[in-house]
């Protein structure tokens, strides 16, 4: 019998932890589903989740998770986990990849494949996939709405107050983003490679791991993390050195350089160049540390 979504977030949320199943902890307040479709503070299996949620579409909830733990040598801080798409119409999801099996190359030359209402995903759910390297990493889950999971149309509210949740705390200065902007635009002319991380040829997260890396900091391979690598802050509020995300879902980053311009790893046409901030369709901005 196929598994249905909110199994499949269970499993997902274990092999996740690795460890004991939640009714074992007496301290954990959520269960498995909520982590993953309640926006706020969560702690499961003694390890501390965090969950935002948007209004993706007018019919579409979209609910982003991270989880407490390792970010680079010696900081811990937010870590992504993974996108859920809260219970829609199926209809809603007719032109977009993230709601039908098959594979696509997005504009930044990544690859992407889609899972649906198979032996591993379950009944009225879809998972996507990137491909980092060669190991597909699962990117986010679509489930669809059913008589058993009725679609979920508004951001729910939020979990109650969660005390003791731990707050992530600054590691770099402006020196560390200077060297970065300054390692980034070092690479201009360069060649885009998919999965290439330099010195000689680089993907957009290739490009800003190696730019930083330059200044000590170890970031997250792909986008999607680099996307939990700091803290989120407002396109108005940009400074050089800010990673800056590009699509929904994200499969995109550059370098905020200044001036209403960043510098990226654009595609294997064009290779490492810079370009207008508002050359993509932004989706956010984080600056690290």
């Amino acid at each position: 019998m196929k598994r249905s979504l909110p199994v499949l977030l269970a499993a997902i949320l274990g092999m996740t932890l690795g460890l004991v199943p939640l009714s074992a902890h007496a301290n954990s307040n959520a269960s498995d589903n909520k982590v993953y479709a309640q926006p706020g503070d969560h702690l499961v299996n003694g390890r501390y989740w965090k969950t935002t949620c948007d209004q993706y579409s007018s019919s579409v909830v979209r609910c982003n998770t991270s989880i407490w733990g390792a970010k680079s040598a010696g900081h811990k801080g937010w870590v992504f986990n993974t996108l859920t798409y809260l219970p829609s119409s199926r209809a809603a999801w007719k032109s977009n990849p993230l709601g039908r099996s098959g594979s696509w190359t997005a504009k930044d030359g990544r690859k992407w494949k889609t899972d649906c209402d198979s032996a591993a995903t379950g009944r009225n759910g879809c998972r996507s996939y990137t491909l980092e390297g060669k190991k597909w990493v699962v990117n986010n889950i679509v489930q669809f709405s059913s008589k058993a999971a009725p679609a979920v149309t508004r951001i729910p509210a939020a979990a109650p107050k969660l005390k003791g949740v731990p707050v992530e705390t600054k590691v770099t200065n402006q020196t560390s983003a200077k060297k970065a902007v300054s390692a980034a635009l070092a690479k201009v002319g360069s060649r885009y490679v998919h999965a290439a991380t330099g010195p000689n040829a680089f993907d957009c997260s290739g490009l800003t791991s190696f730019a930083y890396r330059q200044a000590g900091i170890t970031l997250p391979r792909n986008s999607r993390s680099q996307f939990s690598a700091g803290t989120r802050i407002n396109k108005s509020n940009l400074k050089p050195g800010d990673l800056v995300f590009y699509y929904s879902p994200i499969s995109h980053v550059g370098i905020y350089i200044g001036d209403g311009k960043i510098v990226h790893a654009a595609n294997p046409r064009t290779g490492v160049n810079t370009t207008s901030l508002n050359s993509m369709p932004f989706s956010g901005a984080v600056r690290v540390g």
